[in-house]
Order: C-alpha cells, then structure tokens, then sequence
C-alpha cells in the first residue's frame, strides 16, 4: 500500500472505492506511518525543562484524583516550585500505570487516537513523588493480596529512584458502611496496615481517612464531605484535602515556598 498521494490516487473513479473505504484505506497508511516511527513499543520524547529543585507528584488513584482537580492544587495553595497530576486507573492493580510513569518522558505506544494525539502535546513530566492511593470500591477484598501488591508496587518505585508516599483509603459514611457489609471494617484494617508498613519503610503518609473521618482511627466519613453516595467526595472535602497534601509535602520537603505558605495561613 501506499501512502503518497499522485494525482487521481484514491479518486472514485480510478479505483472503484466509495467515500467510507477511502478513509480507511487513508486511515491505515496514517497508522502505518506512526507505526514505523514509534519502534517497536515506546516513542522516545524531550521532557519540558523544568527548573532545579521543582518537584512533580503524580497520584495514582481514580476518582478522587480526577475530582481533586491536582494540576490546580499549587495554585489553590499558594505554592511554587511544585506540580501534580493524577494518574487516573479505574481498578485496583495499578501496575501498568506504574510501568508507565517510570517510563517518562518516554511514552508507552498505543494504536488509539489518544496515543496520536499526544505526539503533538508536550513529553510527559517524569514523577518525582508517587503517591499510591486506593478506593473505598475495592473493599473488602482480598486482603494479603491486596497489601502484597502495594508492596511491590513500592518497592519497583523506591528501586528506581522515585519518592514514594502511601495514601490511606477514605472512610464511607455511616450510612454507606451499613448498606455494604464489611466494607468499613475491610478498609480500616488496609489503613492501619499501610500506616504499619509505612513507617516500618519510613515513608510518608498523605493520611486521607484521619483528615475526612467523624472521629477515632475506624470512625466513618463526615456527612457533611460526601457528595451524596456516601463514598464520593464533595467540594469542601478536597479544600481539606489540599491543606493535608501540603502538609504532608512540606514536612518532607522544607523549603522557602512551603515556609512563606505557612506563614500566609
């Protein structure tokens, strides 16, 4: 096939081929060519330049990371020198999300218009926090399968240089636990484990659940964060959330932004 267009190429009359054929024989030659120059799997792309000290997180999480809205937390916060994202995956093994920020600014290829489309975007910041978060969704589970995933997820981060920070599951409302049985009790059991393991790694904890719960360590969500399912969270929950995500930040990152930060509460 060929992708180079002469006169008369593809025309109606020439070849016989109706208006839906010609796109797609269009269609594969563009494909083909991307293709070809991506290699065998990954594109190789030029990082934006960032400045020395400046800090990229990613959170790798669903909801709460699209709904948090990440790449405008520093300026709600007031903050400099810092970016974030959030690596949506809507399941709990977050491996091949984790495959592929270690990958930056490499892009992994995919034959899908969202891949093509990127080619024209800029490289995609390498990580230099990841923080690991699960949903309320996924419990109760498979529990040591569960934790053993977190795990070696941690450890494939650590081993390649970047900054890990485990994240505690938010808690569900009162009235959510009692229609999902096990639910409440599955999650807080992950939470103190990943507060166990945590420090046993000597790593930091962006502590969701003790920021949103009702009370003690096991308590439920507030009403007053849910967005009405009892599991979601609402506007006035992420405000919270983004003074607890400096605050973890910066007592792992003292610096003059987080310093002036503090001084502006």
């Amino acid at each position: 096939m060929r992708c180079s267009r002469r006169r008369g190429f593809l025309d109606r009359e020439n070849i016989g081929l109706g208006k839906g054929m010609r796109k797609q024989v269009v269609g594969g030659c563009v494909l083909a060519v991307v293709a070809a120059l991506a290699g065998t799997w990954f594109v190789s792309t030029r990082a934006p330049e960032r400045s020395p000290g400046d800090l990229h997180i990613a959170l790798v999480g669903a909801s709460i990371g699209q709904d948090w809205n990440l790449a405008g937390w520093p300026a709600r916060v007031r903050t400099t020198g810092i970016s974030a994202e959030s690596f949506a995956v809507w399941q709990f093994d977050k491996t091949a999300a984790i495959d592929e920020l270690l990958l930056r600014p490499k892009r992994p290829f995919k034959l899908t218009r969202t891949y093509l489309k990127s080619l024209f975007a800029p490289a995609p910041p390498k990580a230099d926090v990841v923080i690991l978060k699960e949903c309320s969704s996924y419990f109760p589970g498979k529990g040591a399968a569960q934790r053993a995933a977190f795990e070696t997820w941690q450890q494939t981060l650590s081993a390649a240089g970047t900054k890990v920070v485990l994240a505690t599951v938010v808690p569900v409302t009162a009235t959510r636990a009692r229609a999902d049985a096990g639910k409440q009790e599955a999650l807080t059991a992950f939470n103190d484990w990943v507060r166990e393991y945590a420090a046993q790694k000597d790593l930091p904890v962006l502590d969701l659940d003790a920021a949103l719960r009702s009370g003690a360590p096991g308590s439920n969500l507030k009403d007053e964060f849910t967005s009405g399912d009892g599991s979601h969270l609402n506007a006035a929950a992420y405000a919270v959330l983004d003074r607890t995500l400096l605050d973890t930040v910066c007592a792992h990152k003292a610096d003059a932004a987080c310093a002036r930060v503090a001084q502006n509460r």
